[in-house]
């Protein structure tokens, strides 16, 4: 069910930031596109917004330095996709050639407000080895919530029997470039290190 819910929510991200959708979402299964694991999206720019990361500081998305983004969104809580898809992103991460990594930054947002507060997601980036490799940004449900809808992440408490929650999110991971315009969007399960690392690579050489 949980499943299910995913990949409902990922199609609407797709029609969501573009207008032909179903289109691009065909071609994409059909592998006629260049780069069929990602999907090339329009470039429009990114919104900017404020949040806090695993420190407790405010980061201002407008003001990092770098040539390429990652963006995904995840939270510490999440029993299976999100912890893979961090570790795929690491991964790529580690096989850019030093002068690439300086300029790549992996930012990932949570969508779980209540529980991911900084001290909780500090520990769970030390925790699993992912420390001053990933900007993790949380906050207030307020700040959050416009940014998901800007990326179209729908966001959907599932409660459980013991009383706790799993959280239904659209699974994604979306590639900016140097000028913060949304250039890829990835599902999580498509994620391949090698492939993403060379799009990377081509991405902060211009």
């Amino acid at each position: 069910m949980l499943r299910r819910i995913r990949i409902t929510l990922w199609v609407l991200a797709i029609v969501a930031l573009i207008g032909t959708g179903g289109v691009y979402a065909v071609r994409w299964y059909q592998a006629q596109r260049a780069i069929e694991w990602a999907l090339e999206l329009d470039g429009r720019p990114a919104p900017d917004f404020t949040l806090l990361d695993q420190t407790g500081q405010a980061v201002r998305f407008s003001r990092l330095e770098g040539h390429a983004f990652i963006v995904t969104f995840v939270y510490t809580s999440c029993p299976d996709t999100c912890p893979l898809t961090l570790q795929k992103l690491v991964a790529t991460y580690q096989r850019l050639p030093q002068n690439v990594r300086n300029q790549v930054h992996i930012i990932a947002i949570t969508v779980d407000p209540e529980r991911d507060t900084p001290t909780r997601v500090q520990q769970y980036l030390q925790a699993n080895g992912f420390e001053n490799q990933i900007i993790y940004l949380t906050g207030d449900p307020s700040a959050l919530e416009p940014v998901w809808a800007d990326f179209a992440i729908a966001v959907v408490r599932q409660p459980l029997a013991d009383g706790q929650y799993e959280v239904a999110h659209t699974t994604v991971s979306y590639i900016l470039d140097s000028e913060r315009r949304i250039r890829y969007l990835i599902r999580d399960e498509a994620l391949d290190p090698e492939r993403l690392a060379g799009l990377l690579e081509r991405l902060v050489a211009g």
